[in-house]
């Protein structure tokens, strides 16, 4: 059972029984994808002030006629870019039912059969990431001296619904090791390091470590019973192994690490990559919204994951902060997935290109010219956004 929940739920609004059907759907979910229950954590008004920052949040909030005023709580959370869902009994009803702070936001009709509800808990897992193509995890180790570890989590992982990447084998023998690593790098939320005698010699250097903790990647390290820990690799979560998490007290290439430590690694992983969807995709959406409001524009964030902004040349746009590789299926995807009534939205992917390749960055520019979706580089984005006002 997880000791403390890695994903908020926050409730605002009229907390009657669809906060319970709500939260009902919510943990059949997270059933069906074998998560702990007690991974998600639904939170009320009061606990939003307090509310642990690093731990990825969605909205929800419950509108009646009773509640369509402006809140300290709901200002909270938009200042935070915390997406949020307004349910209301149906869309005729928003000006009734929600407060003038989320009027620009798409709201979700609840119907009072329960129509929405599976629809809503959809979203709470989407904005989470919590489905298997976006839950992407590396694995870097010495195949000489741990490969039946690293087989084993991999096998472990991957039945928690991880898309797991293993160094040794995703890495052509001819291509650069580091700069494909780092490449690889970016499209993962955890980065697990197998840390035995000379691997950060022959792997890890300082430089990637840095790089991984500006990108707020973070870094499960696990040490090798004798491995110490080290000033270099600061940034990393440390997990010492000792004797005793081998079934016959001997750590070898880990054929016998015990089950119960596999469980603690797999755990810890888990919540750190809760952390990291948290603070990469914060920073995508924070440094949007800023370079947005630089320039005199309004940006909302909406419950389906992407930013809507009016704009000055009497057109919309939709942007879709994209964590990690934006490959021209996921462009795709976007495109089918936001919702364009008329031929007045533009559609935005921002992405962060620090790792990537140079030939992947030319390759994006190159899709720029030939697709309806224009990815850009979360630093670009200030020059970029100033021809639209």
């Amino acid at each position: 059972m997880s000791a403390k929940p890695l994903y908020h739920i926050v409730f605002l609004g009229d907390l009657d029984d669809r906060r319970t059907r709500i939260c009902e759907a919510v943990l059949l979910r997270a059933d069906g994808l074998g998560l702990d229950r007690g991974a998600i954590g639904f939170l009320g008004a009061d606990d939003v002030m307090e509310r642990n920052l690093v731990v990825p949040a969605v909205g929800i909030f419950l509108g009646s006629p009773s509640f369509a005023k402006d809140t300290d709580e709901v200002t909270e959370l938009i200042e935070q870019s915390i997406p949020i869902a307004p349910i209301v009994s149906s869309v005729e009803a928003v000006a009734e039912e929600i407060p003038p702070q989320l009027r620009h936001v798409n709201a979700l009709p609840l119907d009072a059969d329960g129509t929405g509800v599976e629809r809503m808990a959809s979203l709470v897992f989407e904005t989470f990431r919590l489905l298997r193509g976006e839950r992407r995890l590396f694995i870097s180790y010495k195949r000489k001296d741990s490969q039946a570890l690293a087989d084993r989590l991999y096998d472990e992982l991957d039945k928690r619904g991880f898309d797991v990447f293993i160094d040794t084998r995703a890495v052509p023998p001819a291509a650069d090791f580091q700069s494909v690593l780092w490449h690889r790098m970016s499209d993962a939320d955890v980065v697990v390091l197998i840390d035995t005698e000379g691997f950060r010699d022959s792997r890890w250097t300082v430089e990637e470590l840095t790089k991984a903790n500006a990108t707020n990647i973070q870094i499960l390290h696990i040490l090798w019973p004798g491995q110490p820990e080290d000033k270099e690799s600061a940034f990393s979560h440390f997990f010492p192994l000792e004797n005793a998490d081998f079934v016959d007290g001997k750590p070898a290439k880990g054929e016998s690490i015990a089950d119960e430590t596999v469980v603690r690694i797999c755990e810890q992983a888990e919540a750190l990559r809760a952390r990291a969807i948290a603070a990469r995709h914060a920073y995508l959406v924070d440094s949007f919204c800023d370079a947005a409001r630089d320039v005199g524009l309004a940006p909302a964030v909406q419950p389906e994951r992407y930013i809507s902004l009016p704009t000055g040349n009497g057109r919309a746009l939709a942007v879709v902060p994209v964590v990690g590789l934006p490959t021209s299926m996921r462009i795709n995807e976007i495109f089918e997935a936001i919702d364009d009534a008329g031929a007045t939205r533009d559609r935005w992917i921002v992405f962060d290109n620090r790792g990537l390749l140079d030939v992947w960055l030319k390759h994006l520019d190159w899709l720029n010219g030939h697709l309806p979706v224009r990815a850009v580089w979360v630093s670009k984005t200030p020059d970029q956004l100033k021809g639209l006002v």
